[in-house]
């Protein structure tokens, strides 16, 4: 049997994931696997908001290469897809290099957009990137610091899930900050502002009540069917009124990969720009296309790009093989945690929803499940067990704050 090469385009969830489900393929010698990023980490954005409020980076960010260093013949390349060709089965990377493929796998994820609001990309954070969260917790540090004129208003824009966990996150952060400095106790005033009528605008009605609840009870400043009109670098203009701020995070929108876009001549696409694939996930015989890029029930989930990989897996598996033609895909309908607090997390499946702290232990679970896809349950055992560490030193005058606190300590702190 001739080896066949499969070239995965996309180190996010539905990437990593495919490439581990491919091991068995790959090891019985009848696959070749390159998998192509234009990032060196793959990002966990569940963990995101606890990075940017002093965990270890590696929560959060994990190299890549470590996670497919036990896959055999499996080859990382950090690269920019650039072209592909379904007719010569070619993809062209940055630099010009031209990678031929047997079946092409695309996950690319989406891209932040501030949707042309002006000042926003000039003026505000984002936490996306090893460099963002380390300019934003920098620029947290220098605000707290400031005797002259600090920052009062620390703004959140956006409410779905990383724009809850990060505001609910913020003031226990800050707090450990300020003690930390021994600097004296001021107020502070965290805003989280959204666009719909409710937090978690995409989840159950119930879990956007329950959740809206607790951010209030957090002392969370909450501001709902509000529109951000631009940022300056002195405020921020919500519904004509300007709120007073030097700290805008913003974590309100994205948009699929202009990759798409700017190939429409090979990919069908939907208003929102994301592809149409057929019932295997397919857009070409040869090419699949998975993750926040197609259009399937629940995109655009950490859990759903997972369920697409594990399918794309045995539908692979099949053509190698040379078995008769798999079953179609049918999507998972995914459970969702967002923690808001410690010991706290909201819950939803379908229409079952609760909050509390039974939530915070689901959360926990979910983020060991979730290392298991990406990095193997050995792996994952290590970097679950430290998910309540924190460890980080401030840039400005070398101290560390560095809390051992081991295995699901996280969950039995007082807020």
């Amino acid at each position: 049997m001739l080896k066949k090469h499969v070239v995965i385009v996309g180190g996010g969830w539905a990437g990593i994931r495919l490439a581990r489900k491919l091991k068995k393929l790959a090891k019985n010698n009848h696959i070749a696997v390159t998998l192509v990023s234009n990032e060196s980490n793959f990002r966990y954005s569940a963990a995101l908001y606890r990075v940017a409020t002093g965990h270890k980076e590696k929560e959060a960010l994990l190299p890549i290469h470590e996670l497919l260093a036990d896959l055999p013949d499996t080859k990382f390349t950090k690269a920019t897809m650039t072209n592909i060709d379904p007719h010569k089965r070619t993809i062209t990377l940055s630099k010009g290099k031209i990678v031929h493929y047997d079946y092409a796998v695309l996950a690319l994820g989406s891209v932040t957009t501030y949707f042309g609001i002006p000042g926003i990309a000039e003026h505000a954070h984002s936490i996306k990137t090893q460099k963002e969260l380390r300019r934003f917790r920098t620029h947290i540090h220098q605000e707290l610091l400031n005797e002259h004129a600090p920052d009062k208003h620390y703004v959140v824009v956006g409410a779905g899930p990383t724009g809850v966990e990060l505001a609910a996150a913020m003031s226990s952060y800050m707090r450990s900050v300020v003690k930390r400095h021994g600097l004296r106790k001021r107020r502070i005033h965290i805003e989280l502002v959204e666009a719909s009528s409710r937090v978690l605008p995409m989840s159950h009605p119930k879990a956007s009540k329950i959740t809206l609840q607790r951010l209030r009870l957090l002392g969370i400043t909450v501001h709902l069917n509000s529109k951000v009109e631009y940022e300056s670098d002195t405020g921020l203009v919500v519904n004509g009124r300007t709120i007073p701020t030097k700290t805008v995070i913003w974590t309100a929108g994205v948009a699929n990969n202009p990759f798409f876009a700017k190939h429409s001549h090979v990919f069908t696409l939907n208003n929102r720009s994301k592809v149409l694939v057929d019932d295997h996930l397919m857009v070409d015989k040869r090419v699949y296309v998975i993750g926040d890029n197609a259009v399937t029930p629940f995109s655009g989930l950490g859990l759903t790009a997972v369920h697409h990989a594990n399918y794309v897996a045995k539908d692979l598996e099949k053509k190698v093989y040379g078995h008769k033609k798999s079953k179609a895909y049918k999507p998972l309908v995914p459970a969702t945690v967002v923690p808001v607090g410690k010991r706290w997390a909201v819950f939803q499946y379908k229409s079952f929803v609760f909050g509390g702290f039974l939530g915070s232990i689901m959360r926990s679970l979910a983020d060991f499940v979730s290392y298991s896809d990406i990095a193997g349950t050995q792996k994952a055992i290590g970097l679950w067990a430290h998910t309540s560490d924190l460890e980080e030193q401030c840039v400005l005058c070398k101290t560390a704050l560095s809390d051992k606190q081991g295995l699901l300590a996280g969950l039995t702190e007082s807020y």
